[in-house]
């Protein structure tokens, strides 16, 4: 809808814009008019036509779904409820608030000139209505309005009824009215408050030289409008003299046509094709060869996820079957870790159970005050491992502080595979003073990738676990320092159980979504010769299942607004299954990277 409303607007402009450079100065009057009339037509009824073209091509691209990667999003409800507002509602309201106002003051205007008290006459086979107001005549649709004076000796000065007979006997007055009523429709599209000023212009002209051709003398004829200018109205919808088009008016009475002006209407008629192959809405049909160099056939070309993420796995060795999960958080590329985190979210509920990993974004922790028999008990070396601001620090140099010190504070037990000769200690307390915890809220939220802790226990369990309690979790985080890997128990991070995170499902599955986009995408809107191109699209469904906050990224603006268009064409009126979080609805992110590339295009006729 986005792409037709700008169609209107700019075809309504050169449409416009081509009438003040070649036809307003002409004295072509009844074309002009009829050239503003389809002029305004075409443009609010081109950009809906849409035409189908034959082609045949060799090499077309083909769009190209890769992946698509949900990543969940823990928010707070206040913040989640705010970023659900929907601001295209809130535009649709404004929108027709101000499409009703502009209803109600046409409305209106009708009304007024209606109501006018005054005396209705026959006069010449046409309406009359004497006004006992003093005002300057004007017309509405099918009758003449003027004063009583106007009416002398049952006679109506010839030069004022006649202008007034010429506006209804051409119905100008239906020319305002449908230009009124298209504004309001369309009070967005600036052009369109100089069309209904050019029209009514151009009814005066029309207007003016009937007058004239019956009564030769201008001079006379311009001396009662500039009497009748003087007098003030105020009646829209209507043709009455005014002091604003006078000055052109008077140009125009003795203006002649210039010898290109019959020229100038032929032109009108290749202007409008040209226009129309501009604006008109292009469908190419579908039997074409499709093929993408180096790409399978098909729409969609992409990998099983669980393939891609254990080749992933694999370029670090046999570090994971090792069980060296420290030294694989420490290794594996940024890239990687970022690779493997979409695809974890892609895999089936067994696959996921089978791995160690866990990608969880965990919540800035709250400020958690310190007691003195706190820090007293943290001075124990044998017990403690002590960090302070994310540094290793010595248990003794906590007699350098005092509880108020510190704005947060933590205790977590360390797991076999942590302890070595130099960290012994089976817990590690992690300490933040003031500005360092300050500095912490305002560090942008990250994903951690953490471990279950059963991967670290050798044997069989021999403890039973709750029932709906998973295995903890377990997280590798570096120190700031880079010189130790420290593992944190954060199963408390969900209320003391290990997180159970099912993916938001698309009704139907992540096929259909992936058709859906695919249909929906118009690929005519490219030219033909951009090469590869790439965009990468998100959004997020929220806890009541629907999409929301669909954003696209690439370097070609009308490959990502394509984008865009068939991703919110898919998920329109469409409820997702919500993403749950140990059985609780949480917010989900997806991210599906598109790809398009052009080789050899041939069409033929």
């Amino acid at each position: 809808m986005e792409t037709i409303i700008l169609k209107i607007i700019l075809c309504s402009g050169i449409v416009l814009g081509l009438y003040y450079l070649f036809l307003a100065k002409e004295k072509t009057l009844t074309f002009n008019r009829f050239y503003l009339l389809l002029g305004l037509i075409f443009s609010y009824t081109i950009p809906f036509v849409t035409i189908k073209t034959k082609e045949i091509v060799k090499d077309k691209p083909v769009l190209l779904i890769e992946q698509e990667s949900p990543i969940q999003i823990l928010q707070d409800p206040d913040t989640v409820q705010a970023e659900t507002f929907d601001y295209t509602q809130l535009l649709l309201i404004i929108y027709f608030v101000i499409s009703g106002i502009l209803i109600a003051k046409i409305l209106y205007s009708i009304l007024k000139i209606k109501t006018l008290k005054g005396r209705k006459i026959i006069y010449q086979n046409r309406n009359v209505v004497l006004l006992e107001k003093e005002i300057s005549p004007f017309s509405f649709l099918n009758t003449i309005y003027l004063s009583e004076k106007y009416f002398k000796d049952q006679k109506i000065d010839e030069r004022i009824f006649l202008h007034e007979e010429i506006h209804v006997k051409q119905k100008h007055s239906f020319d305002v009215l449908l230009i009124e009523i298209i504004k309001a429709f369309s009070w967005f599209n600036p052009f369109i408050y100089f069309y209904k000023n050019v029209m009514i212009t151009n009814h005066e002209f029309l207007a003016d030289e009937e007058v004239i051709i019956k009564n030769e003398n201008i001079k006379n004829y311009q001396e009662l409008i500039l009497n009748e200018v003087l007098k003030q109205q105020n009646f829209k919808l209507t043709h009455q003299f005014n002091f604003n088009n006078t000055k052109k008016r008077f140009i125009m009475m003795t203006k002649r046509n210039s010898k290109f002006a019959e020229a100038k209407k032929y032109l009108a008629i290749p202007l409008f094709i040209v226009l129309a192959g501009f604006f008109v809405e292009k469908v190419y049909a579908k039997d074409s060869l499709s093929k993408v160099s180096g790409k399978s056939e098909g729409i969609f070309a992409e990998e099983d996820p669980y393939i891609e993420f254990n080749k992933i796995i694999k370029k670090y060795g046999n570090l994971i079957e090792l069980k060296k999960y420290a030294e694989f958080e420490k290794t594996v590329s940024l890239s990687d870790r970022e690779k493997l985190k979409d695809l974890y979210f892609q895999l089936t509920k067994e696959q996921r159970d089978a791995t160690p990993f866990y990608f969880f974004n965990i919540k800035k922790s709250e400020k958690i005050n310190v007691t003195q028999n706190q820090l007293n008990d943290f001075k124990n070396s044998k017990k403690y491992g002590l960090w302070i601001d994310g540094k290793k620090t010595k248990n003794q140099d906590l007699q350098n502080y005092k509880p108020e010190d510190f704005s947060h504070q933590s205790v977590s037990k360390r797991y076999p595979n942590a302890i070595s000769a130099k960290n012994p200690e089976p817990y590690q307390v992690n300490l933040m003073t003031h500005q360092y915890f300050q500095n912490y809220q305002n560090e942008k939220e990250k994903t951690f990738m953490g471990f279950k802790a059963k991967a670290f226990i050798k044997g069989k369990d021999t403890i039973t676990p709750r029932k709906n309690v998973d295995a903890k979790l377990i997280e590798i985080k570096k120190d700031s320092d880079k010189s130790q890997n420290t593992v944190l128990d954060i199963s408390t991070a969900v209320e003391g159980q290990a997180a159970d995170l099912v993916p938001a499902e698309f009704p139907g599955g992540a096929n259909l979504l992936r058709k859906l986009v695919s249909g929906n995408f118009n690929g005519s809107v490219l030219s033909g010769n951009e090469g590869s191109l790439k965009s990468v699209i998100t959004f997020i469904v929220d806890e009541n299942g629907k999409a929301r906050d669909i954003k696209t990224s690439g370097d070609n603006e009308k490959f990502n607004n394509e984008a865009y268009i068939a991703t919110k064409l898919a998920n329109q009126n469409v409820v997702w299954k919500p993403a749950t979080l140990n059985g609780k609805p949480v917010a989900y992110q997806y991210k599906i990277p598109l790809s398009m590339t052009f080789e050899t295009f041939k069409k033929t006729q």
